[in-house]
């Protein structure tokens, strides 16, 4: 037998994750044992990336030659982390994962419909008259399952899609065709009912979007939009006021939205012919009234983008139009429920399942491994070393075991290292010691030179551009994709947690129906919140005395210059004191989203600190209640987020040309059609990088790859990276390996 192939994947976020697991998978793979073999380097001691979630407690053995957590085991997360409905390939294979897991240790077998939950709505906050105003907007959704072979996404559909949430938005604000209350602002129901003539007939006939076969469809939408307009303004001082302007704005967007891709023809030409342009430009471009544009409906993809210049929310959001539309779009044309939410943490529903595959199918996940550098050298075109440091060993040089089971049952990602299987366990956890920071004191125990050829045949690349140009600066200078550095610098963020005496209903938020969660736009800059409630259940908290509500905060931290260097080791203390102190005066201000918060007479509209959940023992008053919640600062350079400014879409990378032969790119920052940061892009990446190997998954099986990017989809045999040369069909571009 021939000598088998060495992988070696740098990174175990969702993209290097995703990469493993498509290398490996048996149905695409049958023999990938006989051809390869993988591994993958990991900082500290979880995988996960930004969706990488600690549990607070202490693990111990639990007698069976694993390990449980003592303690309230309360999640910790990086963000507020969902599946919206287009994330199809991320869904796809967390459900494939889940079948192929054996049961857990108590016997339990999930599926996905259990560990992930559907719902519909957001809510909206827009300032009106001096003052914020909340609504909700239920976002697009059909009762298909987005996990199911069928989501593929059709623009013959579209029109359709358009006319069916406009028929939604407008029933919504003055209740259905037949109501009187459709009749009474005066002749809501005949649109209602052309439009649902118009749309008998598209969903006969569906067709792409196109000015002469759609003329009427667009006429019949402009004449609703108008005349909801009106009654913006004859609402305007009532009570009615914001949900009807609210309603208006989102149905501002989508006839714009339909409108601009028909004028530039998007689906034609290509998302690309409009990368270049700022979403608010383009949208202003095809006649989105102002008020619109300034909206909560259309600041929303890139407000939880964090597609703001340099992290200041202060500043206007930009981003690229290409990368807009496809939010957009495909949100309208995928199928299933608006979002989808975690019943637990990040790390225990979605993470821990895809490690937990990846390790069953043999893939050697290798932790406290800190890549130094990916060494790339010009005259050979290749990456000849990976120097690593070691950041700590295991007793007995025993694989580590990084799960633990919480009283719940689940496996879950402690918040630290477990101490005891480690040499290094007791200095670590008595000097605080954090191995994920960029900016951490900790000196190695030991270094490793990998070496091409030897250890590695090729390599995937799933570290964030920011991480990839301060690790491998020869192949950034060398690159052709050097530009994306300096236009898409990454963004630092910053989350927090807060668990409440009260629920949160107490504190203002809406009843929704089913299974409907609250997610809300920043009002109170910068950051947006979540209810995560539901996640309590999955905490070990006491019966009695225990956290009634819990909310997540996050948004983006504002940063110009350069960063400090990594010996600079206050940094992290000091970004952290920034993030409380965001934190706090986001309390201060919280009943613009949280209205019954402000129940203290002395602090006006501020949350109440008496109503932050902490410990009965813990004598806490006041502020220094915060000090028992939860927050992090997003600002080591796998943590920052990369935006997607206009022009940003042509510089990014294929998986396949990275500019060095035996190197494939992975992470949300490559061209993955999506072109936005995200779990679902990572994941793309990730099969993009899988297939720049072993020419599997094929792109056409990499939902959303070539949407609207009709140029992409005629790209087949793009092989391997040992090939000599490979020419892609339908592009100019060769491969040198």
């Amino acid at each position: 037998m021939t000598e088998r192939r060495k992988i070696l994947i740098v990174g175990g976020g969702p993209a290097g994750l995703a990469a493993a697991l498509s290398l490996t998978d048996p149905d695409l793979h049958p023999t990938w044992r006989d051809e390869y073999e993988v591994t993958l380097l990991q900082l500290g001691w979880r995988v996960g990336g930004k969706g990488a979630t600690g549990r607070r407690g202490r693990a111990v053995p639990d007698g069976a030659g694993g390990w449980r957590l003592e303690g309230d085991a309360r999640i910790q997360e990086h963000g507020i982390h969902l599946f919206g409905n287009m994330y199809t390939n991320a869904m796809r294979m967390l459900d494939g994962c889940l079948q192929e897991l054996p049961p857990g240790p108590d016997g339990r077998v999930e599926t996905i419909d259990q560990v992930l939950v559907p719902s519909n709505h957001l809510t909206l906050a827009d300032m009106l008259e001096r003052r914020w105003e909340l609504t909700s907007q239920t976002m697009p959704h059909n009762d298909l399952d987005p996990w199911g072979p069928e989501n593929v996404p059709d623009p013959a559909t579209l029109v359709g899609e358009i006319i069916r949430e406009v028929l939604s938005i407008l029933e919504e604000a003055f209740g259905p065709g037949a109501g009187e209350g459709l009749r009474s602002p005066g002749g809501h129901h005949l649109h209602l009912a052309a439009l649902s003539e118009i749309l008998e007939r598209e969903e006969l006939d569906p067709r792409e979007p196109h000015a002469g076969h759609h003329r009427g469809a667009l006429d019949l939408l402009e004449a609703a939009r108008l005349h909801l307009r009106g009654h913006v303004e004859d609402a305007a001082g009532t009570s009615r006021a914001a949900r009807i302007r609210s309603a208006w704005c989102q149905v501002e967007l989508y006839v714009t939205v339909l409108r601009g891709v028909i004028a530039d023809g998007v689906f034609e030409r290509g998302l690309a012919t409009v990368d270049h342009e700022d979403y608010l430009d383009w949208l202003r471009r095809h006649g989105m009234a102002e008020a619109a544009v300034t909206s909560s409906a259309t600041q929303v993809p890139a407000q939880i983008c964090f597609q703001v210049p340099h992290g200041d929310a202060s500043l206007a959001p930009t981003m690229a139009t290409s990368s807009f539309l496809w939010f957009v779009l495909r949100q309208l044309l995928s199928c299933g429920q608006g979002s989808y939410w975690f019943t637990r943490g990040t790390g225990d529903t979605v993470i821990a399942p895809f490690y937990r595959v990846a390790r069953e199918r043999g893939v050697d996940v290798r932790f406290f491994r800190r890549v130094t550098e990916l060494v790339f050298d010009e005259a050979t075109g290749r990456i000849e070393r990976v120097e690593v440091d070691v950041q700590a060993t295991t007793i007995g040089d025993a694989p580590y075991d990084p799960l633990v089971t919480v009283p719940d049952g689940t496996l879950a990602w402690p918040a630290s290292p477990i101490s005891a299987q480690l040499v290094q366990g007791e200095e670590l956890e008595a000097g605080g010691i954090d191995l994920e920071s960029w900016w951490t004191p900790w000196a190695p125990v030991a270094h490793e030179t990998l070496v091409a050829d030897v250890d590695y045949d090729c390599i995937i690349s799933a570290l964030p551009l920011p991480s990839l140009a301060e690790l491998a600066p020869t192949l950034v200078a060398a690159a052709p994709w050097a530009p994306a550095v300096e236009a898409m610098p990454g963004v630092m963020t910053m989350a927090a947690q807060i668990w409440t005496t009260v629920t949160t209903h107490e504190l203002g938020l809406p009843r929704l129906p089913g299974t409907d969660r609250t997610i809300g736009t920043a009002a109170v800059q910068p950051l947006g919140l979540a209810d995560m409630s539901d996640v309590l259940a999955g905490e070990a908290w006491p019966e009695r005395g225990g956290p009634r509500g819990l909310i997540y905060l996050c948004g983006p931290m504002a940063h110009r210059g350069p960063w400090p260097a990594p010996d600079v080791h206050g940094t992290p203390d000091l970004l952290a004191e920034r993030a409380r102190a965001t934190f706090v005066q986001w309390l201060r201000s919280a009943c613009s989203v949280l209205p019954a918060a402000g129940t203290n007479a002395f602090t006006g509209g501020a949350f109440d600190p008496d109503l932050l959940w902490c410990p009965p023992d813990a004598g806490a008053e006041g502020e220094a209640r915060v000090d028992l919640q939860y927050w992090r600062a997003n600002a080591d350079p796998n943590e920052r987020y990369v935006p997607s400014p206009p022009g940003s879409g042509v510089l990014r990378p294929q998986a396949w040309a990275s500019g060095a032969s035996n190197l494939a790119l992975a992470s949300d920052w490559i061209s993955t059609g999506m072109d936005i940061g995200s779990f679902e892009g990572a994941v793309m990446s990730g099969h993009l990088a899988a297939h720049a190997l072993t020419g599997a998954p094929a792109l056409d099986a990499i939902v959303g790859y070539d949407f609207a990017r009709p140029h992409q989809a005629h790209e087949e045999g793009i092989t391997t990276i040992e090939t000599t040369a490979v020419t892609v069909p339908g592009d100019d571009r060769v491969t040198t390996g």
